[in-house]
């Protein structure tokens, strides 16, 4: 059975869970870094993306640890190499699969997504 987990103090775009848990996965749903009314550079846009990818799957008992799988979406193609350098430290050690795509966005002033698949850690 699949359940949902959605983290009260994380805004959504729409009707969506933030990750949904089947079997030994956890299925993030993407996440931008934007914040309403305030302009953010790439850096704080991927680190806000980031932390609140921590608390889902802290909420979903898993951590940063367990990712397997991290897509990432990209405003424009000039950020990837400092996406690969920020990257690089939340994932310092036996690093995940990773794709990385260059794409435009619904919301205007978002510069990064990811989203993330992860296994279920057997301690916390």
């Amino acid at each position: 059975m699949n359940k949902a987990i959605n983290v009260p103090d994380i805004p959504k775009g729409g009707p969506y869970s933030h990750a949904v848990v089947s079997g030994d996965h956890i299925f993030l749903s993407g996440q931008t870094g934007n914040v309403p009314n305030r302009v953010l550079n790439f850096d704080q846009q991927f680190d806000n993306a980031m932390e609140k990818i921590k608390k889902i799957l802290d909420a979903s008992g898993s951590s940063l640890n367990d990712v397997v799988k991290v897509s990432v979406f990209l405003a424009y193609g000039g950020d990837f190499n400092r996406m690969n350098d920020l990257f690089g430290r939340y994932f310092k050690d036996n690093p995940p699969a990773r794709t990385t795509v260059v794409t435009g966005f619904a919301s205007e002033g978002v510069l990064v997504e990811i989203d993330v698949v992860a296994a279920k850690a057997t301690t916390k």
